[in-house]
């Protein structure tokens, strides 16, 4: 039985750069711009647009009852499928409730129920995928030899029902991609400077990190993923590296991660828990190019 130290793996982070395309602030992961010529892919801020406070200024999340907001974020979407070359008609986006479920887009023209969906995953080129955050962890895996996308929103409950494997294990179960042959960014999201929490979330979150039959992981590797309780005596999980961890236990070729919390910087990123729920969406997005097509 082989014994390995994936935590420290999964615990590392790398700084990402904030670029304007078209005009617009966007954060690109450097591993997936490896594959720049066959995917296109963006973590948005909260900059770039004309949102009214408090969800200034990029919001593109309908999650309020105004009508008025909602339209600015329909208009906020378009702005970003113009800045990459994406078409806004086949633009899919799930309604997200911190779920565990994941559907394949199939259809360039339609899409299956997203009312209650949390990920989604496609092999088709030129459909765009966008999910919203604001704290929670946005997750874009890329299979590079098949051509497969999938993009999912893991707050705690969507880590802890392993939302980040399970997409994995649909790209390998739907279509045939091979989890050494994957890529994956876990893009900005709240640290554990700012997440204390309670046992019980940690111990459900622990619970997702099974290895390998063949794969022994040290206790003192999984304590890592949880910083101590400090002023406030919770412990503070690092769900971006519980993320990376799950996918790297799937089997995932390369995990990079993004040390930007967005608690930490609200003049970057909406932040859930930083404006005490009071607060606008950005994105991750992502779509494959149609000269990537099989």
């Amino acid at each position: 039985m082989q014994t390995i130290n994936l935590a420290a793996e999964a615990l590392k982070s790398n700084q990402w750069e904030i670029k304007s395309v078209s005009g617009l602030p966007l954060i690109q992961s450097p591993l997936l711009n490896r594959y720049a010529g066959d995917l296109v892919h963006a973590f948005t801020t909260r900059n770039g647009g004309n949102t009214k406070a408090p969800y200034e200024s990029f919001n593109l999340g309908r999650h309020v009852q105004d009508d008025a907001l909602k339209a600015d974020a329909l208009h906020n979407r378009s702005i970003l499928c113009t800045a990459l070359e994406a078409d806004l008609r086949y633009l899919k986006v799930p309604g997200q409730v911190h779920s565990g479920n994941i559907v394949t887009i199939s259809e360039k023209d339609s899409a299956p129920e997203l009312a209650k969906v949390d990920g989604v995953a496609t092999r088709l080129p030129d459909v765009p995928l966008l999910l919203h955050f604001a704290d929670c962890v946005p997750v874009i895996i890329y299979e590079h030899k098949k051509k497969l996308l999938a993009i999912v929103h893991a707050g705690w409950r969507g880590t802890a029902q392993a939302i980040a494997r399970n997409a994995v294990d649909l790209l390998c179960r739907e279509f045939g991609g091979g989890p050494s042959a994957m890529v994956a960014a876990v893009g900005p999201a709240i640290g554990t400077c700012c997440y204390p929490t309670g046992d019980d979330v940690v111990q459900q979150l622990m619970l997702t990190l099974s290895p390998p039959e063949n794969v022994k992981l040290e206790i003192d590797d999984l304590d890592s993923l949880v910083k101590a309780g400090g002023d406030s005596e919770q412990p503070r999980p690092d769900l971006k590296a519980i993320n990376a961890m799950q996918l790297l236990l799937a089997g995932v070729g390369e995990v990079d991660v993004c040390s930007f919390c967005t608690s930490c910087r609200p003049d970057i990123f909406y932040s859930h828990r930083q404006s005490g729920g009071i607060t606008g969406r950005q994105g991750a997005t992502a779509m494959i190019r149609s000269n990537a097509a099989n």
